[in-house]
This record gives structure tokens, C-alpha cells and sequence, in this order.
């Protein structure tokens, strides 16, 4: 399966140079001077250090002190895209050459949104901490956002926690469509079918300040991909790469064409890694993986106000390996099909119209045949090989209004999500029958939504947002072999369930200077039970170690949450920070399956059986900081930290899968043509580790990464780095089994642009 790629890669390149060679190029014009300021929408001062983009290229730039920028293009029509931190991006078309200098106003956002935009050669952010280098893979930029944690199982897939809360308590969403694994055991989290290639940006919101992505109470991790662009007429991006560490070898490319009203996108990537090494250490067996990921966006503009996008996005992964689990992963596949329409309808009071319908579908088979089942202490001498799928199909729609100064939103959410998962017990021992459990029987919810967004100012200074949200969903198991287990168990008649829940949020900002934001958000939300806590049989947790049985009368997670924050940009300085407390009510967790230890005279945890239950009320408070200063000549220093500690008053236990202390600092080097950086990541030791969980307590640790990047050429460029410099030895907090992070290891990347 080498070759595959390679062939596709070189088949997929000299098709699109053999459709572009017809297409006239820009670089032919002469390049024409843009100018501009960018100020605030509501006071008219300026807005320093604010991005401006020219949108599918490698062409940007920041706004000076007082507000201003300019750019050298080739005439043509372009579309800039405007974002600062505390104000909502903006997307502006302009026609050069500009008959005079343009301002562009940006509206205060009133809520933060941590938003990572991912470019061929730079990754630039709302967030002042976020890598000023395009990283390697989708997970490298979630986790230098503060507050984003990530949970390792293997080296590959981790999965996405905010401020100590995951799983169903976080929503994770591909371009706002519902997204849901098909392993019971979470190890292939949505982020995992994403790659850099076909990803424009990450939408990162903490707490359930914003409600209009799902019903979470920890926050929404949304990844946008990148869509067709009409402005341009062709672009292609080429990268390979290498890293030492696990000997990964990859290759990148994606390209666009454009033509009237009709655009194209693809891209295609493939990585493979073999065993990786901890510091210091022998390499880890069962640590290697094989991926490919593809992605293909039809556009064509209905007249001048409305577009419609057709796209396929498909991820597939074997040979994944994960060593301090009991399996490996054969085979991971998603397909994930969509159409959108977005349009300014010819309605005076109607500002924005968005729609989408989408299916997808994720299958994912693991198995231990490759295992010594007879060393291990659970399951002792069985091969356990698992299927699951999940199928889901939805669509939502959202609508914006401006009526005086009143900005209101409407989002229209539904989505029906199938779920299955079963597993074979081959006994080694000849007196032992073989067995079959299903572990998701055909569990089907039919998930409802609507969300009122509205935005107002209330004086020059003073704004307000509000959200209010109502979810119903309604749920049943759908083979009569597992409903009847659940009867029988909890003595009930019907499994079928429905939850009903209100969330509302509302976030004051006031502006006490130009410079100088202050926030305070206040939010009373509710998650719902996932598939698996409703209606899982049996079910291995990898975290605790006990096999979990779902309760189909959970009730919903509540949250009541308050934030501070302060924002402080000006001159050469940029700061956040940010103070957090959440109260949550009936907060799920495991207890003794009190009907497997009635049959075993109370040994229910000496086999180590749980089933899912309501405690009453649990808590999390943490804070986080992130900052930017420029020391000139093209250097600057950023920095972040973050901490969360969460407690189960029921228990009166802490509160597991909390991270501990963590931030990292940087300084960093942007010349044009060269960029460099120098970070050291940190974390302190986690002492607060959950009995209840079986939890582990893990020791601090500080790496230095070095990274740099040359641009040879304007379509040519080098990158290069080492991580983890000194190949100290270490683990997250969040890792589970204990697995050691990488060592010491030395990438390179060659990268073609035009």
C-alpha cells in the first residue's frame, strides 16, 4: 500500500498543472498598492496588531499603532479576511486597483472565541499565544490553545478536552455537522478525520457561553474546512515531510481552480509512522499507524447573492496501534458527504441565510490477534475482535438579522444518529465456549434544536449578548435482544426515553478604554446523555479500568457557570485573561453495579463492574492567561497558562481527567523570508488524582522545541525543527495507561506553493 499514494499524489499534480497551463495567471500583472485602516465599529478608534489576510493565498499583514495597513497586489477582485482580538472576523471583497484608501469596522464579539487560521506556511489566531508555524498535524494546534487538553491513547487520535470536561460534556462538530465516533471506547474522536490540508480554521469556545454549535456544558471545538475560492484562479499547495522520532514520512497536497461561476477543492494526504520511542527509551511496539485522508468541494454561484458547495470528505486508518490498551485498531473509516448553501437573500431586514444537509457514516474495527492475550490481567486468554459504526444524517440552518442595532441569529439544528457495536470472546481454552456481546444495539436519537443568538450594544462602551437554546431528543434501542436486557435489569417496560432541556447564557462586555475590554459571562446549561451512558452493555473503560453498563434514566448534566475576563491590546502588547467557576448538578459517573454484585455476593468491584449513575453536584474552577509582546526587529515573545481543578462533592473525591498546571512560552522570529522559534512546554506535577477513577498522579516536566522555516522562493519553502530537544522522558496527565510522550524528534518538511 506504499506506492498508492505516491501514485495518487503525482496522478492528482499533473492534472491540475494540466488544467491550469489553460488558465491565465496573476503573477503576470503588476502588483498595485492597497491601503487602509481598521477601526472600531462603535467608537471609530483604531484596532492595532489586527490581521488582515487576503484570503487562499500566503499574502497578509498586521495592522501598525494607529490602525493602518497596506498591501502590493496584482488588479484583480480579492477577498480580505479581518480579524483582532475581541472582535468578530470579518470578510471584506475589494477590487484592485482601490480608488481610495479602505476602512474596515469590526463589531466588538462580546463573547471570546479562540480561532487558530490555518494557512499554507503560517497559522494566525485570535488567540496571541497560537503557533505563528503551521504544525504538523490538527491535534498540534488544538493543544496550544489554553485550556485545550488532549487525552492520548495511542500516538494517534487524541482526543479534544477543555477546561477538564470531555467526552459528551464537549461538542465536536466538522463545519457544524454532528460528528459521532463508531468506537465505544473513543478512539476515534471527529478531530482524527480533519487534516492541516483541509482545514482553514479552528473555532475553540470554553464554557457553554455559546450555545449555537450542540448541547454541551465544556464548550465546542468546531473545524472549518477550507471551501472553494472564486477569487483565485488556480492554487496549488505540495508538501513532504519526515519526522525521526517514530521515522513518519508524509506527503500533503491540495488544489484549487476556479473558472466563471464554478470553483473546485481537493486535497489528499497520506502519513504512516512506525514504533515510536519515549526518551531516553527503547521504542514502544504497537505504537505505529497507516493514514490517508481525502477531501473534493464542488462551488458554483447562483447569481450574485447565493452559492452552493458540494463536498466529500473521506479518512481512512489501520494498522493503528495502541499499547497500553488491550486492542489495536484495524481499520478506522469515515465518509462524510454534505451540501451547503449560503446567500444574502434581497430582504432589507435579512443579513445572512445558511443551510446545510449532510450524512455521514464511520466504521471501526479493533482486534488483539496480534496480542500475547495470555499475559494480559483482563479478559486472560481470549481474542476479543470488535465492530462498531455509527450512521448518522442531519441538517441545520441559520439565519441573521440586523433591525436597528439588534443583531439577531436563529439556528435550526436536527440530526438522527444510528449507533451499533458488538464483540466476539475466542477462548484459548478449550473448556471455555466462545461468546458474543453486543456492546450498542442498534441505538437510534433523533436529536432537535433551536438557538436564538442576539447581539446589542448598549451604550458606546456597554454590550450584550444572550443565547437561549431548547434541545429535544428522543432515543430507544431498536434490537429487542438488548432492549429486553435493559428491562430486565432496571424493571422497566418501555426503554425508549426523551429528554427535553433549556440552556441560557448572557455575556456583558464593557470597554474601559480603547485598549481595554473587561467581561463578564454568565451561563445555566445542560448536556445530554450520550448513546453509550443510555445504553451501553458492558462497555471496557480504558481510563478505570471496569466494564460499564448505560442507565436509561440518566438525567441531563446541568451547568451553572459565571467567567471574568480582561482583554488588553495596544501598542506592542496583547494580553488575556480569564477566571472560570462551574457548578455542575447531577454530574454522571460510575458506581458498583449494584445487580452484578447482588449475584456476586458484593464483589461487584472485585470484578470490576460499574454501571452509569447521577451524583449531585461537582465543581470546577481554573484560569488561564495568554499573552503577546513585540521586542522589535521582528521578534516577539508569547507565552500561556492554564490551570482547572475539579471536585466531586458527592464523593467528596477529585474529579478525574482534570489536567494539571500547563502553559508553555516562546520566542519567536518573523523576517519574511525567515521565521524561527524557540519554546519551552511545561506542566507541574498533578497531585489531585481521582480514587474513585483509580486514577494516577503524574510528575511535571519541561521540554524545549525548536522550529524554523525558510522561504527559498515565493512558491518554494524549507521547515525544519527538533522537539523535544534533550528527549527527556515524560507522560500528560491525560495519557492514558501512563504512555510515555515522544522523544527526541527531528522533522523536515519541503513545501511547494503557487
Amino acid at each position: 500500500m506504499m506506492r498508492f499514494p505516491f501514485i495518487f499524489t503525482a496522478a492528482f499534480c499533473s492534472l491540475l498543472i494540466a488544467c491550469f497551463v489553460v488558465v491565465p495567471t496573476l503573477a503576470q500583472q503588476q502588483p498595485v498598492l492597497l491601503e487602509g485602516r481598521v477601526v472600531d465599529a462603535s467608537a471609530d478608534f483604531s484596532v492595532p496588531l489586527a490581521s488582515v489576510l487576503v484570503e487562499s493565498t500566503n499574502t497578509g499583514t498586521a495592522t501598525n499603532n494607529d490602525g493602518y495597513f497596506s498591501l502590493r497586489l496584482p488588479p484583480a477582485a480579492y477577498t480580505l479576511r479581518i480579524s483582532a482580538v475581541g472582535y468578530e472576523t470579518r470578510h471584506m471583497t475589494v477590487a484592485i486597483p482601490a480608488p481610495e484608501p479602505i476602512v474596515v469596522r469590526l463589531q466588538a464579539a462580546v463573547l471570546p472565541m479562540e480561532e487558530v487560521l490555518v494557512q499554507s506556511h503560517a497559522a494566525t489566531s485570535n488567540d496571541l499565544a497560537a503557533p505563528q508555524q503551521k504544525l504538523n498535524a490538527t491535534e498540534d494546534l488544538l493543544q496550544r490553545v489554553a485550556g485545550v487538553e488532549l487525552i492520548q491513547r495511542a500516538n494517534f487520535a487524541w482526543e479534544p478536552t477543555i477546561r477538564g470536561l470531555s467526552g459528551g460534556q464537549v461538542g465536536l462538530v466538522i463545519d457544524g455537522m454532528k460528528i459521532y465516533g463508531a468506537c465505544v471506547d473513543k478512539m476515534d474522536p471527529a478531530s482524527s478525520y480533519v487534516e492541516p490540508e483541509n482545514l482553514e480554521k479552528l473555532e475553540v469556545s470554553k464554557g457553554g457561553f455559546d450555545l449555537t454549535q450542540a448541547s454541551q456544558i465544556g464548550g465546542t471545538v468546531n473545524l472549518v474546512t477550507e471551501r472553494p475560492d472564486f477569487a483565485r484562479p488556480y492554487a496549488l499547495d505540495v508538501e513532504s515531510g519526515f519526522e525521526s522520532v517514530a521515522a513518519l514520512r508524509r506527503v500533503r497536497v491540495a488544489g484549487a481552480a476556479s473558472r466563471g461561476r464554478f470553483a473546485a477543492r481537493g486535497s489528499f494526504s497520506y502519513r504512516k509512522a512506525d514504533d515510536f520511542a519515549p526518551g531516553g527509551q527503547e521504542t514502544i511496539t504497537h505504537s505505529g499507524f497507516e493514514k490517508r485522508n481525502y477531501k473534493l468541494s464542488l462551488a458554483s454561484q447562483l447569481g450574485d447573492r447565493h452559492q452552493l458547495t458540494a463536498s466529500f470528505l473521506g479518512d481512512d486508518a489501520w494498522n493503528v496501534g495502541y499499547p497500553v490498551l488491550l486492542m489495536d485498531a484495524t481499520l478506522a473509516q469515515a465518509r462524510i458527504y454534505s451540501l451547503a448553501y449560503e446567500g444574502t437573500p434581497a430582504v432589507a431586514w435579512l443579513d445572512e441565510v445558511e443551510g446545510r444537509a449532510y450524512h455521514n457514516h464511520v466504521d471501526h474495527w479493533m482486534d488483539d490477534r496480534f496480542r500475547d492475550v495470555m499475559e494480559r490481567d483482563v479478559m486472560r486468554g481470549m481474542y476479543m475482535p470488535m465492530f462498531g459504526y455509527t450512521d448518522t444524517w442531519g441538517g441545520l440552518a441559520r439565519l441573521r438579522s440586523t433591525v436597528g442595532k439588534t443583531n439577531v441569529g436563529l439556528t435550526l439544528d436536527a440530526h438522527q444518529v444510528k449507533q451499533f457495536g458488538d464483540m466476539w470472546m475466542f477462548s484459548l481454552f478449550p473448556n471455555i465456549p466462545d461468546m458474543y456481546l453486543l456492546n450498542v444495539g442498534d441505538v437510534v436519537a433523533l436529536n432537535t434544536a433551536a438557538t436564538l443568538d442576539v447581539r446589542r450594544p448598549l451604550s458606546d462602551r456597554l454590550n450584550v449578548r444572550t443565547n437561549v437554546r431548547f434541545d429535544l431528543s428522543e432515543r430507544d434501542v431498536e434490537r429487542a435482544d438488548m432492549a429486553s436486557i435493559f428491562r430486565s435489569r432496571y424493571g422497566i417496560e418501555e426503554t425508549a426515553r426523551q429528554y427535553q432541556l433549556v440552556s441560557a447564557s448572557a455575556v456583558l462586555e464593557y470597554t474601559l478604554r480603547p485598549a481595554t475590554r473587561v467581561r463578564l459571562s454568565l451561563a445555566n446549561t445542560a448536556r445530554l446523555p450520550t448513546n453509550v451512558e443510555n445504553y451501553g452493555h458492558y462497555v471496557y473503560n480504558y481510563v478505570d479500568g471496569y466494564f460499564y453498563t448505560g442507565n436509561p434514566d440518566l438525567k441531563p448534566e446541568r451547568s451553572r457557570q459565571v467567567e471574568l475576563g480582561l482583554e488588553h491590546v495596544s501598542g506592542r502588547l496583547g494580553m488575556r485573561l480569564t477566571g472560570f467557576y462551574n457548578r455542575l448538578h447531577h454530574y454522571i459517573i460510575g458506581i458498583s453495579d449494584p445487580g452484578i454484585g447482588a449475584a456476586l455476593g458484593g464483589r461487584a468491584s472485585t470484578y470490576r463492574f460499574r454501571v452509569y449513575e447521577n451524583t449531585q453536584d461537582a465543581y470546577l474552577v481554573g484560569a488561564e492567561a495568554s499573552g503577546l509582546y513585540e521586542l522589535g526587529r521582528g521578534l516577539d515573545v508569547a507565552a500561556s497558562a492554564s490551570f482547572a481543578e475539579g471536585h466531586i462533592l458527592t464523593l467528596d473525591d477529585p474529579m478525574p481527567m482534570v489536567p494539571p498546571v500547563k502553559g508553555f512560552i516562546s520566542l519567536r522570529y518573523d523576517r519574511g523570508v525567515w521565521q524561527g522559534e524557540v519554546e519551552s512546554r511545561w506542566a507541574l506535577a498533578q497531585n489531585r488524582a481521582s480514587e474513585a477513577a483509580d486514577e494516577d498522579v503524574t510528575d511535571g516536566f519541561n521540554i524545549l522545541n525548536l522550529r524554523a522555516s525558510y522561504q527559498v522562493t515565493s512558491e518554494l519553502g524549507l521547515k525544519a525543527g527538533i522537539e523535544n530537544v534533550f528527549d527527556t522522558f515524560y507522560h500528560e496527565h491525560l495519557s492514558i495507561g501512563n504512555l510515555p510522550s515522544r522523544g527526541r524528534n527531528l522533522f523536515i518538511a519541503v513545501g511547494f506553493s503557487m
